[in-house]
């Protein structure tokens, strides 16, 4: 169990720092009118989105045996990690390769600037868009395949889900906790996001990728 728990907690620290898009979401809807509302909304469609996934996973597919190398369902969710990891990787490194490393600070994407002009419930379903998928069903996979029991599975899958929030969570604190101080922190943060970390995000999911492309070839030839 204490295994599996470092699994999913590995992977949710690694949807938690190769996302800075996420986060710099965050800081822009915190900016917004009714800013508080819209960031607590895209943190319950971020966890919503996992609640999903997990529920799939302890009510649908739970029982099935996901624990033996040979078995149909465990081979499939290997599978799944190879293409997955695939997936990430391609995505990764095309991003990587087609980022300008002369621009210096990047600037805010303007599908987000509309949003200042809608109802703030709409953070909610950004939240849930912005979850890394591949990464999360990853973590879903090395749960079935632990066979553990759907008290354990969920223990698991709070840590991932606790795990993966980290940076998300850590500008809406800011603002509630100190927010007569928050506007200056949150654009220096913005700022340095927008600058910096896009490059450092891209190439911790390539080595996440390719640790699940890894991971999921020894599962399948093992």
């Amino acid at each position: 169990m204490w295994t599996l728990i470092g699994e999913v907690g590995a992977l949710g620290l690694a949807v938690a720092f190769t996302s800075p898009v996420s986060v710099v979401t965050v800081i822009v809807l915190l900016s917004m009118p009714s800013g508080r509302r819209r960031g607590i909304a895209f943190l319950v469609g971020w966890l919503l989105a996992i609640a999903v996934i997990g529920a799939i996973m302890v009510f649908v597919l739970h029982g099935q045996d996901f624990s033996s190398r040979s078995s149909t369902p465990s081979r499939a969710a290997s599978a799944l990690e190879i293409v997955l990891g695939s997936l990430l990787l391609a995505w990764a490194v095309v991003s990587y390769r087609r980022r300008d490393p002369s621009s210096g600070e990047g600037s805010t994407p303007k599908w987000l600037l509309r949003i200042q002009d809608t109802h703030w419930l709409i953070g909610i379903a950004v939240g849930a868009l912005m979850l890394s998928y591949g990464l999360s069903l990853a973590a879903a996979s090395e749960i079935l395949k632990a066979n553990v029991s759907r008290l354990d599975a969920g223990v698991a899958l709070a840590v991932f889900t606790v795990a993966s929030m980290l940076t998300v969570a850590v500008p809406i604190v800011a603002v509630v906790a100190a927010p007569e101080r928050s506007e200056e922190r949150l654009a220096t943060w913005k700022a340095w996001l927008l600058g910096n970390s896009r490059t450092v995000g891209l190439v911790l999911l390539m080595i996440v990728a390719a640790a699940l492309i890894v991971r999921g070839a020894s599962d399948l030839i093992g």
